[in-house]
C-alpha cells in the first residue's frame, strides 16, 4: 500500500512538472515575439495553459482555445496594462482540407473590466511539419464572430511574413476595441498545410498606449485533413 501511494504522488509530481516546462516554453517563446514588433509582455501569475471544450460553429469550422488562469499584468511606470485580459473565444477556419486557399478566424472578447482597449493582436504558428503562409493584404477585422455589411473594423497596419518567422502576423487596429466588446481577426491564407493533423496558433494581446505590455492569451488549434504521412 506504502508502495502504491508513493507512486501516485511521484506521478503528480511529474505531470506537474512537465506541464509547467511547456507553459514556461510557450511563454518565453512569445516575449521574443513581443519584442520583434517593438512591444513588451507581460509576466502572469500563472503561466499553466488549460484547454477550454472544443465547439464546432460551421460544418468547416475547428475550435480548440486555450487559455492561461488566473492572468493579471503588473503596472509598471509609464506603461500600460490589461486587468483583465481578453478572451480568445472562438477559432474557425472556412476549408479544412489540405492544399486548400483558406481563411482563418480568432475571436476575440475584451472583458468589460479589462482597464484598457485593445489595440493590437498577434498571431503566431507554432512550429510545425509546414508553416502557412498568411496573405497579409487580405486580412480582415470585424466586430462580433459574423462579418457583415456595417461591422467591419478598419485596420490601422498589417505586418509580417519576415522570413525569419513564416506563419506570424501582427493586427494593429485603426481604432482600438473598446472594453464589453468582441472582435474577429479574419486571416486569409494562400493555402492550408498539404500535410493533416493539428496546428497550433499563440495569440497575443496588446493594449492601447505608446508602451503597452502584450499578454500572452493561449493557443487556438485547428485540425486539418488530408495527407497524415
Amino acid at each position: 500500500m506504502q508502495f502504491h501511494k508513493l507512486t501516485i504522488n511521484v506521478t503528480l509530481a511529474i505531470a506537474a512538472t512537465v506541464g509547467l516546462q511547456t507553459a514556461t516554453h510557450a511563454q518565453t517563446k512569445y516575449d521574443a515575439i513581443a519584442k520583434q514588433i517593438g512591444l513588451q509582455t507581460a509576466p502572469s501569475q500563472s503561466s499553466q495553459l488549460e484547454p477550454q471544450a472544443a465547439t464546432q460553429s460551421t460544418p468547416q469550422a475547428v475550435l480548440q482555445a486555450t487559455s492561461p488562469t488566473a492572468i493579471s499584468a503588473v503596472k509598471q511606470e509609464g506603461q500600460t496594462f490589461f486587468s483583465e485580459p481578453p478572451q480568445l473565444t472562438r477559432v474557425a477556419t472556412s476549408q479544412t482540407g489540405a492544399y486548400t486557399p483558406s481563411t482563418y478566424e480568432f475571436t476575440l472578447t475584451v472583458p468589460k473590466n479589462a482597464g484598457q482597449p485593445l489595440k493590437a493582436v498577434t498571431i503566431a504558428q507554432a512550429t510545425n511539419v509546414e508553416a502557412v503562409k498568411f496573405d497579409v493584404s487580405s486580412s480582415k477585422a470585424f466586430v462580433g464572430d459574423r462579418l457583415t455589411a456595417s461591422s467591419e473594423v478598419r485596420l490601422a497596419s498589417v505586418g509580417g511574413e519576415q522570413p525569419a518567422n513564416p506563419g506570424e502576423v501582427t493586427i494593429v487596429f485603426d481604432q482600438p476595441v473598446q472594453p464589453g466588446n468582441t472582435v474577429t481577426v479574419a486571416l486569409a491564407v494562400q493555402r492550408n498545410p498539404s500535410w493533416g493533423g493539428v496546428y497550433e496558433f499563440g495569440i497575443t494581446a496588446y493594449p492601447d498606449g505608446e508602451n503597452g505590455l502584450g499578454q500572452f492569451l493561449g493557443y487556438g488549434r485547428i485540425n486539418f485533413y488530408g495527407n497524415s504521412n
